[in-house]
Formats: C-alpha cells, sequence, structure tokens
C-alpha cells in the first residue's frame, strides 16, 4: 500500500477532538468484523501459503526460462505485501531471467519494480543505486518511463519526510514533484491515471475532486480485495481532508479490514487505524491493533514499519504502566484489609482460648472445635504469606522491561481478581462459620498450581515474541547430541527457561531456583549439564547465552 506519511501526519492533527455525531454508519460493528478477521488470520494466511507453494514447485519443474520468469513474478506478487525479504528476491531472479533471455524491457520493468520495494521498505540507498543505473534516455517502453518517474517522485517524497537537515528536505520534496510533473497519465493504467489525479486534487486541497476520481476506482475493484484496500486507504485520506471523521474511520478500516483477509503484512492501514483509536482513548483496542500490526511488520521485515508502530507501542505501554500502579495499589489496599481480618481472627481465638479454661468441663466436647480452628489458622497464614509473596511479585514487575509490561498486565489483573474471590469467600465461611468448607476450599496447592503454569506460560510467550530465533541459536552453541528439541515450539522446557532468564541477565541461581521453583542445587546442576554440552569454552558460555538476538 503506497505510504504518505507527512500528510496523514499533518491532517491528523488538524483533526478536530469532538464527539462523533449519530451516522448511518456503524462503526463498532465495523470494528467487530475487523477483529473476527483477525482471529481468523492463519486461515488466510495458510490460503497465501498454499499459493506459494503451488509456484515454487512448478518453478523447481520449469526449465524454460520464460516459465520461470512467469513464476517467479507471480512468486513477486504474492510476497510483495507478504514478505519483504522474498519478494526482493524473486523481483532480482526476474531480472536476471529477462537479462537471460534478451528482454531488456521487461528487465527494466523488474528493475523499477525492485526500486519501488526498496522504497516502500525503507530500503532508500539502495533504491536510489537502482535508479541511478538506470539511463533514462535508453528507456525506450513508454510505460516503464512513466514508472521511472512515478518511482523517482515516491523516492524523493520519502527522503523529504524522513530528512532532518531542512535544505536538503526542500530539495528532495521539489525533486519529487519535478519527477511526478512529468508522468504522462493518458500512457498510465486507467487505475493509475485516476490514482495520479486523485493524489492531485488531494494536494491541491479539493476533496470533493479527490472523491470524485476515488469513486470512479471503487467501481472498478472488487470488494475485499487487495485493490479495495489500496483504493479506501486512498478514500480515508480524503475524508481527512475533509474533515469527516466517521468516514474516514470506516474506510481506513475497511482497508485494513480488506489487508487482514488478502493476508497482508504490510499494515499502514491498521497502524493508522491503531493511532486514531489511541488518540480516542480506546487503549485496548488500540492495543490489540497495534500489537497484531507489530507482529505482521515482524513478518514483512522491514524497519521502516517497525519505526513507525515502535512509538504507538510505548504510548500504549505508559498507558498500561499506570494502570498496573493503580492496581498495586488497589491489591495493597486488600492485603491490608485481609491483615486486619487477620488480626481479628486471633483475638477471636484468644478470647475463645480464654472461654476453654472456664469451661473445663466442656473441654471433651469441644476438642475437635479447637484442633479445626487451629489448623484453619494456620492455612489462614499460609495463604496471608502467599499474599504478600504475590503482592512482591508484582511490585518487582514494575521493573521489568517495557516490553514485558504489555504482556503481563492482564496477569496482574487475574491474581487481583482471583484474590478477591479467595477473600470473599473466606470472609464468608468465617462470618458463616462453615468451618469445614474453608478447611476443604483451603486445603490443596491447585490454586498455586494454576497461577505457576499461567505464570510459566506468559513468561515463554513473551521471551519467545522477543527472541523468536532463541532456541535455534541457543542450540548452535551446543554439540548435536546436546541439543534441545521441543514437543510444542511454544513452550520452553526448565533448560531453555533457566538460560532465557540468564539472557534476560539474572544470573543469580538462587533468584532462578526462586522464579522456577526449583532448589539451588538442582539450579545449579541444570546449568552445569547444559554447559558440559558446549561446543566452545564452557567458562564463556552463558557470556554468548547473552549475546543472543543482538
Amino acid at each position: 500500500m503506497k505510504n504518505y506519511p507527512k500528510i496523514i501526519t499533518v491532517l491528523l492533527l488538524l483533526l478536530p477532538f469532538t464527539l462523533w455525531a449519530q451516522s448511518e454508519i456503524d462503526l463498532e460493528q465495523v470494528y467487530r468484523q475487523l477483529d473476527e478477521a483477525i482471529s481468523n488470520t492463519d486461515n488466510y494466511i495458510q490460503e497465501r501459503e498454499q499459493r506459494i507453494l503451488k509456484y515454487r514447485t512448478a518453478l523447481e519443474v520449469t526449465q524454460d526460462p520464460d516459465g520461470q520468469y512467469q513464476l517467479c513474478r507471480r512468486l513477486y506478487d504474492e510476497f510483495q505485501p507478504y514478505m519483504n525479504d522474498s519478494a526482493i528476491y524473486y523481483i532480482d531472479r526476474c531480472i536476471s531471467l529477462a537479462e537471460k533471455m534478451g528482454d531488456h524491457a521487461r528487465a527494466e520493468q523488474c528493475q523499477l519494480q525492485l526500486a519501488f520495494q526498496c522504497t516502500e521498505s525503507g530500503m532508500y540507498h539502495e533504491a536510489m543505486d537502482i535508479l541511478q543505473g538506470i539511463d533514462e534516455t535508453k528507456i525506450s517502453d513508454a510505460q516503464n518511463r512513466q514508472k521511472y518517474y512515478s518511482t523517482l517522485s515516491h523516492l524523493y517524497t520519502e527522503l523529504g519526510y524522513y530528512c532532518k537537515v531542512p535544505r536538503l528536505q526542500r530539495e528532495y520534496y521539489a525533486n519529487g514533484d519535478r519527477y511526478r510533473a512529468l508522468i504522462d497519465t493518458a500512457v498510465c493504467s486507467r487505475d493509475e491515471a485516476l490514482q495520479i489525479k486523485e493524489m492531485q486534487c488531494f494536494s491541491a486541497g479539493d476533496a470533493k475532486g479527490a472523491l470524485q476520481f476515488s469513486d470512479m476506482r471503487l467501481k472498478q475493484v472488487k470488494e475485499g480485495s487487495h485493490e479495495y484496500a489500496i483504493v479506501a486507504f486512498y478514500r480515508y485520506l480524503d475524508y481527512i481532508l475533509m474533515g469527516d471523521s466517521v468516514q474516514a474511520r470506516y474506510w481506513v478500516t475497511q482497508s485494513a479490514l480488506s489487508d487482514v483477509k488478502n493476508a497482508i503484512m504490510d499494515q499502514g492501514a491498521l497502524w493508522e487505524l491503531a493511532n486514531m483509536l489511541m488518540a480516542d482513548g480506546d487503549v485496548d483496542r488500540a492495543y490489540f491493533y497495534i500489537h497484531f500490526a507489530w507482529q505482521c511488520a515482524n513478518k514483512f521485515n522491514t524497519v521502516k514499519r517497525n519505526n513507525q508502530i515502535s512509538p504507538v507501542l510505548t504510548s500504549i505501554s505508559d498507558n498500561y504502566e499506570a494502570t498496573l500502579q493503580r492496581a498495586n495499589r488497589q491489591l495493597l489496599t486488600m492485603v491490608v484489609v485481609a491483615s486486619l481480618l487477620a488480626a481479628l481472627f486471633l483475638a477471636i481465638l484468644f478470647y475463645s482460648n480464654s472461654q476453654r479454661k472456664k469451661l473445663a468441663r466442656a473441654r471433651n466436647e469441644l476438642s475437635d472445635s479447637n484442633k479445626q480452628l487451629a489448623q484453619l489458622n494456620g492455612q489462614l497464614s499460609e495463604l496471608n504469606s502467599q499474599l504478600g509473596e504475590t503482592n512482591i511479585k508484582l511490585n518487582e514487575s514494575n521493573r521489568v522491561k517495557d516490553e514485558y509490561v504489555g504482556r503481563f498486565i492482564h496477569l496482574c489483573s487475574f491474581y487481583i481478581d482471583r484474590l478477591d474471590e479467595v477473600r470473599k469467600r473466606v470472609n464468608k465461611m468465617v462470618k458463616g462459620k462453615d468451618l469445614d468448607a474453608l478447611y476443604k476450599f483451603t486445603e490443596g496447592n491447585e490454586l498455586r498450581d494454576q497461577n505457576l503454569n499461567k505464570l510459566f506460560e506468559m513468561f515463554d510467550s513473551t521471551f519467545l515474541h522477543l527472541f523468536p530465533n532463541f532456541v535455534n541459536d541457543f542450540n548452535a552453541l551446543l554439540s548435536p547430541e546436546s541439543r534441545i528439541t521441543l514437543e510444542d515450539p511454544s513452550i520452553l522446557n526448565t533448560d531453555l527457561r533457566i538460560f532465557a532468564l540468564i539472557r534476560l541477565g539474572i544470573e543469580d541461581s538462587s533468584r532462578i531456583a526462586e522464579f522456577l521453583h526449583y532448589s539451588v542445587n538442582t539450579i545449579y546442576n541444570y546449568r552445569a549439564r547444559v554447559k558440559n554440552g558446549a561446543l566452545g569454552d564452557r567458562d564463556t558460555f552463558e557470556t554468548q547465552v547473552k549475546s543472543i538476538g543482538m
């Protein structure tokens, strides 16, 4: 999808911060459609992967250079919005095949496409080198000439936006305008011509004129297609220029919806929508969308899109950190209340003991009750200790890296809800003097085990998100017979968890043992056993582990 970041930023700043008026468009319904599409994204990706596999299989058995060219071109079309590195590989292979066949026009066309792909992915130096290697005077194909001008215009516009030197920025923008003026719309395809006219009206501030050309483009594309997503994104820009925030949100959501259904990993529209929702105060939905856009950007693999998403993720992380602090204060209040209840219980116990001395004749009858009360007191003390430990863990979570805050916040909220349920149930049982039910409720460790498994699951998911190649890089440091194979790639075993903590800077065996609920000697033995399988010097093994992902 083409990118006009400077125009978008200026227009969003000018957008009025007012409540949405009632409209025929139900934005919540459109958002729900987008949410449902995101939940089914694996199916859309599988469809694209199947097409890619079909073309790759055909390419392996095709010997004809022209047939190989056609298949590489189809693979490029599949990878262009899906995986940047692979797209560049196949369009570069198209260039080699076209040159091998002596087809100068097609080789030239692919070189221009490669330059445009490099520009879209932020590889401006590479794009400039490619374009400077093309002799403008020797471009014989009319469409290639227009593509040459449009690619140069797009490249200089991008350079102008990211340039921090005012003099060079003005020069880049001037070059972009100069090459745009050289484009002959009569030679371009109908959609390209309408798109250029739409953007000319847009640049001139004529929103109505831009929408007229957008209406023409909309009639030419199939709803839900990738082309529809592009047209919808331009309509979003037009409605921002017009000041219609409801229509703007509708069309940027339609663009994002089509991108998701077509397994597009260059999620420009979704990033824009997350920005708007963040400005509206809808932090949860903004986080959900920007997190999905971040995952897509990682798959598409361009620094440019990651740099655009990072500030939004930081802003959302700050909001979640503030929410976490409020939750911690609430939890502290609950701990104080629980302590008061425990003190009250101790007072009642003391009174009960004094009464027991006065009622010696009833000692045998009350013996069983006293034992149960003593056991209950011990269990409540243990529960209070668990609450204190949970509070310490939650306070320590404030110092975790920013990347962990967003992933662990809902786990803290889960603990608060569970602790509140425990407090209410214990309080109700104590007031009702239902000691048997209270004993059964506090007898086992099921609650502890569930919380521990949830913690490990979240730790594994977060760590593998931050270091997706950790397992492979870790195994590369080990001898073949010592390498670790996981049954479930998303779940780490104990060996990997220990060294994952070391990678995060937690080297003390006692701290690792406390986190994993093992003894210090067990952790030491795990570390020693793994280091014995190192390919190189075992004394530098942990230093090498700490360098993974850098």
